[in-house]
């Protein structure tokens, strides 16, 4: 985890705790917590994943797959914020979702480059990435997961606009 990613959870944990603030402050850190392990472990699950492709590629190793397991699991404790009511998905957890799978499918497509140098699958797309533009796609596909878990968040109240609230809270 590198500076980018504490950026990301403090910003995650001073919206989380603002915008459930009408909730119990347990509640509010509790569910600010659940949201930025989910959005940690998912990412790690997903990133690890991808080095093996299991059942497709190379099966994974046991260690490495009760790491993935592990993972899962925490990235799932999300969902008690859904059954809570707390977090709900919108028309812009989708985008950046998508947004996340576009890009980390043209990371793949381009072997799967890491900032080591090396790359874990044939170059369908024939780029040749240097350490910085893989620290990029890194930190982009992670930015866009970042932004989906953001979005689940409920809406800012009270936040005034020029116009009128910010209100972004069409659910799907």
């Amino acid at each position: 985890m590198d500076g980018t990613t504490l950026v990301e959870l403090g910003i995650l944990t001073l919206l989380g705790v603002y915008t459930l603030r009408e909730q119990t402050d347990l509640q509010a850190m509790s569910f600010t917590l659940v949201a930025g392990l989910s959005f940690i472990f998912i990412y790690e699950a997903i990133y690890k994943w991808s080095f093996y492709l299991a059942p497709f590629h190379l099966p994974l190793p046991p260690t490495e797959f009760r790491e993935l397991v592990i993972q899962l699991g925490i990235a799932a404790t999300i969902l008690t914020g859904f059954a809570n009511g707390f977090f709900r998905l919108k028309k812009w957890t989708l985008i950046w979702l998508g947004l996340f799978i576009v890009l980390y499918v043209f990371w793949m497509l381009v072997g799967f480059p890491q900032i080591t140098g090396e790359s874990y699958y044939r170059q369908v797309i024939p780029i040749n990435f240097n350490r910085d533009m893989t620290y990029v796609i890194n930190r982009g596909t992670k930015f866009m997961m970042y932004l989906a878990y953001l979005s689940l968040l409920p809406p800012l109240k009270g936040f005034k606009t020029g116009r009128s609230e910010i209100s972004n809270s069409k659910t799907i």
